[in-house]
């Protein structure tokens, strides 16, 4: 009877039934904890999951691996201190944001981790009222989608390059053309003037560096044509090899300070196909071994042409730094570089896009051709472009149409 009197009493009632229904809803939450756990463990996503003061109380395996970190060294940590200052402020912003406001659930950043961009989708957890219970973090590993996007800048760069780079050939062939009638009035006046003063010695060292500014200047306008023809036809290899280095012959460095040494074959037959794209083959390999002897003491370009009975072979070698033979094969991927990147301070040193060996083998392959490198680290390298001789006109008229 006294224990009846004592649990009607509301002294004692109303205690009991708080207590009693602290410890259903204790039991519930426990309930709806562990079915949250078993949920989260279940996803196929990395998530962390952290109560509203950003303390972390559940992590899954995929986040563990995401994370490399054991889920027994994240339980009970501030979910700030997973990330760098600037990185941590930011999140700390994004809670105080879902506190504020209960119309905004889903924010997201994006932060590289152990060389992986990964983006952060911070999702609000509520209750029936709206409230903040907690943050779900799902973390994306998107390194493809951040490099692709990377390659896009760059490929856009590249082409704003060659654009600006077309856009100035025009102008100097313009300019190239609009010199050579001034040009021939000054050499018709020299050979006036040494016919009428044959005792000048210095005219025909004049009439000598006016006759070079004209075959410049022909060179120039010979490759701005050239580079403008898109017509398919029979390209001579060996005479565009010969108008391209003398047209790099205007680069003083190339000029005076490298040896070269050239060996063409004098039976090369001709190749169907765009003169534009050999020139970029072969123009794109030659300065990439300019490249690679920017701090050699000996600077040797060799190049040669030979062929059998199926196949033509162009070889360009240098005395460069060379190349680990592992590395070979990257060389050709694209955006693959071991030069600063256009755009970076070079400080006088070349720049590059990764795109150069990329482009010359995918031009090649268009032909049915392929390049082959060979190399050792401090032996220098040597590139061959493999171009076969019969390669089918109609196969060629598909890919170019």
């Amino acid at each position: 009877m006294s224990d009846l009197l004592a649990t009607s009493h509301p002294s004692v009632t109303e205690p009991m039934r708080s207590l009693t229904s602290r410890r259903k809803e204790s039991h519930r939450s426990a309930t709806e904890l562990d079915r949250y756990k078993v949920v989260v463990n279940s996803l196929e996503a990395a998530v962390v999951y952290a109560d509203s003061d950003g303390i972390i109380q559940e992590v899954n395996s995929h986040a563990e691996r995401h994370l490399d970190v054991h889920q027994a060294q994240l339980l009970g940590r501030s979910i700030y201190d997973l990330h760098p200052p600037k990185i941590a402020y930011s999140i700390r912003r994004i809670f105080r944001d879902f506190q504020a406001d209960a119309s905004n659930d889903l924010i997201t950043l994006r932060r590289e981790i152990k060389g992986k961009w990964v983006v952060l989708r911070f999702a609000a957890v509520r209750d029936e009222e709206y409230r903040l219970l907690g943050v779900n973090l799902i973390l994306s590993d998107e390194t493809e989608i951040h490099q692709a996007e990377e390659q896009k800048k760059a490929m856009e760069s590249q082409l704003q390059r060659e654009q600006k780079l077309s856009a100035i050939g025009m102008q100097a062939s313009g300019i190239a053309h609009n010199l050579n009638g001034p040009l021939a009035v000054i050499v018709g006046y020299l050979d006036m003037m040494g016919s009428l003063h044959p005792d000048l010695k210095e005219i025909p060292l004049i009439l000598s560096q006016a006759e070079r500014m004209k075959e410049i200047i022909a060179n120039m306008m010979i490759k701005s044509r050239h580079e403008q023809d898109t017509r398919m036809r029979n390209v001579d290899l060996n005479s565009l090899l010969a108008e391209e280095l003398k047209f790099l012959e205007s680069n003083i460095d190339f000029k005076n300070n490298v040896a070269k040494q050239y060996d063409f074959a004098r039976d090369l037959p001709t190749v169907y196909g765009l003169y534009s794209d050999f020139s970029q083959i072969f123009l794109n390999l030659i300065h990439n071994a300019l490249d690679a002897m920017v701090d050699s003491q000996v600077k040797k370009l060799q190049i040669s042409t030979r062929r059998n009975q199926e196949y033509i072979y162009v070889e360009i070698s240098d005395s460069g730094h060379g190349l680990n033979p592992k590395d070979a094969v990257k060389l050709f991927s694209p955006f693959y570089t071991t030069k600063p990147p256009i755009g970076q301070a070079c400080e006088g040193r070349p720049c590059g896009t990764g795109l150069g060996l990329s482009s010359a083998a995918e031009i090649s392959s268009k032909y049915g051709g392929q390049i082959m490198v060979d190399g050792r680290p401090g032996e220098g390298a040597k590139f061959t472009v493999v171009i076969p001789i019969n390669y089918p006109n109609s196969e060629l008229k598909k890919i170019n149409d």
